[in-house]
């Protein structure tokens, strides 16, 4: 039996959605070349697989996450304060879900959640991600909501590669922008990421933290709107115009 965490094998939390464990799978498969086809380690593919095959299974992941909550040495795992032991582990592995939209209220990284001081400024990048921390352009007085759609600031359509990196997965998924405003940016992606999850996109342009708003299949690829939550413009010697109002 696999004595390592397979959480750690697959380079995943072990709060991660399944969503994030499949791209990260993948990820370390294909990307870094990991499967036996393209010159990876049979015995290490093999440690994936399998570490996959239980955390891709919800029944086979609860019963391995239960068998990582082992009772504290001294203490019958019947005892008087196992319940209680029980339940603190479980709100240490699983701490409740934070809205990332009021990251900077709390001061935390909206995509690792890594706790920093003061107003960040526009070079300032998280200690441990390091993602960037300049909050995007406040959304428009009296907007709906809708970040790709019904807006009043303009769309730009934007044909550009860019990469697409889940907080706890390896390596990262390559998309393609649609469209991009100031505030929110739609891409293809090959994979579907839910609603709710933050997301760090890359392109020759910026590198920002954003925060999935909706996910729709087109044909063989995911449509993926997002809010921005923080932005930092790629400053090469040469300016770029947005958007023009007279």
């Amino acid at each position: 039996m696999e004595r390592r965490n397979l959480y750690r094998i697959l380079h995943v939390q072990p709060e991660a959605p399944a969503e994030v464990i499949k791209a990260a799978y993948r990820a370390l498969m294909s990307s870094a070349r990991m499967h036996p086809d393209l010159g990876g380690d049979t015995a290490a593919a093999a440690r994936l697989n399998a570490a996959y095959a239980t955390l891709s299974d919800p029944a086979s992941r609860r019963a391995y996450d239960l068998s990582l909550r082992k009772p504290a040495r001294g203490t019958a795992a019947g005892g008087p304060d196992a319940s209680s032991r029980t339940g603190t582990q479980r709100a240490a592995t699983s701490p409740a879900p934070l809205d990332a939209r009021n990251w900077l209220s709390t001061r935390t990284c909206p995509l690792c959640r890594h706790a920093f001081s003061g107003s960040p400024g526009v070079d300032d990048r998280c200690g441990r991600c390091d993602s960037p921390l300049r909050p995007a352009p406040e959304r428009l007085a009296g907007e709906s909501g809708e970040l790709i759609g019904r807006r009043r600031s303009s769309r730009h359509a934007r044909n550009l590669q860019g990469w697409l990196r889940l907080n706890g997965a390896v390596g990262e998924l390559a998309v393609q922008l649609r469209d991009l405003s100031l505030q929110g940016v739609s891409m293809w992606s090959p994979l579907a990421v839910p609603a709710g999850t933050t997301v760090r996109v890359t392109t020759p342009l910026f590198d920002a933290i954003a925060l999935v708003v909706g996910c729709r299949a087109s044909g063989a690829r995911q449509v993926l709107h997002a809010q921005l939550l923080t932005l930092q413009l790629v400053r090469d010697g040469k300016g770029v115009l947005v958007s023009v109002k007279v």
